[in-house]
């Protein structure tokens, strides 16, 4: 069992926004929205909107992706991206700020997963550095 904090809630003058998002993804790549166990509503972080502690049951084979962004002022996003194993563990944890989108900790295998979410939403990214580049330099010398 997972408990996150599901937000979506901006400031009075619709300046500030704060989201949040909990998806779904397997171990071949589909991404699919998390369908919550469990609800708790609480304060949100902005005056206009609703948050909620959430929980989740991960099955087999799949992986929990939480996504937190803020927007600000100047319309600039920043976050981050974690992605939990079915027992509730963090395995990697991706900052998204400047639209570049890096490593923050744990282990680079799993940044296949942050990839695919981002792509899901439609996140723009100008630049990555996941730490999985090696990883995939030395598969594609294996391909060819």
């Amino acid at each position: 069992m997972i408990i996150v904090r599901l937000e979506k809630s901006k400031s009075r003058s619709g300046k500030h926004a704060a989201r949040s998002i909990v998806l779904l993804v397997s171990e071949q790549g589909e991404v699919k929205e998390a369908k919550p166990t469990q609800l708790r509503s609480i304060r949100p972080l902005y005056a206009v909107g609703e948050a909620y502690e959430a929980a989740y049951r991960v099955p087999p084979g799949h992986f929990l992706v939480y996504v937190y962004l803020v927007k600000n002022l100047r319309n600039h996003v920043k976050g981050y991206i974690e992605v939990y194993s079915n027992d509730g563990r963090l395995l990697y944890r991706a900052v998204y700020r400047k639209l570049k989108l890096r490593r923050g900790t744990g282990d680079p295998s799993y940044a296949w997963a942050v990839r695919r979410v981002a792509d899901y939403l439609k996140l723009y990214v100008k630049n990555t550095n996941l730490g999985d580049e090696k990883l995939q330099e030395r598969a594609q010398r294996a391909t060819r």
